[in-house]
């Protein structure tokens, strides 16, 4: 038995060292290369999914602002959306997204962070030092439908 404890004592840390996260730390998004020097301190959220993803995520403490809300809000998320500064619920201006001094702005739509973006492209984020991200799902949806063509394909259809 303390054979198998002890096993399973081994596993967890390993895991738990493996999940761990060293900066500084490159990812591809939406063809953008993002070097994050440390964790994200200030996140102003665009996009509704965007902050309920980040407060599942227990990164509340994190999360300064947002905007681009909708109506319906997760109702176990209700306590603390309401904790969160909204700067809109539209489109915000880059300048009331700069003003609350991020260090990293997430988007659900590429709208939002985009070369044809209405609040600015992740250039002008990334000209003032901070990091930017898009849901993957809304900015690959080329390569959505490729995958979606050739499995069809593949099938017959």
């Amino acid at each position: 038995m303390k054979k198998v404890l002890c096993a399973l004592g081994l596993m967890f840390t390993a895991v738990s060292s493996a999940l761990a996260t060293t900066y500084p730390l490159t990812i591809e998004n939406c063809g953008y290369q993002e070097t994050f020097t440390r964790p994200p301190e200030r996140v102003v959220a665009l996009g509704q999914n965007t902050v309920e993803i980040l407060l599942l995520l227990g990164l509340q403490k994190q999360v300064v602002a947002s905007a681009l809300l909708a109506d319906q809000r997760l109702p176990q998320l209700a306590e603390q959306n309401a904790k969160i500064k909204t700067l809109t619920v539209e489109i915000p201006s880059l300048e009331s997204v700069l003003a609350q001094n991020p260090d990293f702005v997430p988007a659900q739509l590429p709208l939002l962070l985009g070369p044809e973006s209405k609040v600015a492209r992740r250039e002008d984020l990334a000209t003032v030092g901070v990091n930017s991200y898009v849901s993957p799902g809304m900015c690959a949806t080329k390569k959505v439908t490729a995958i979606c063509t050739a499995a069809g394909k593949s099938c017959g259809i």
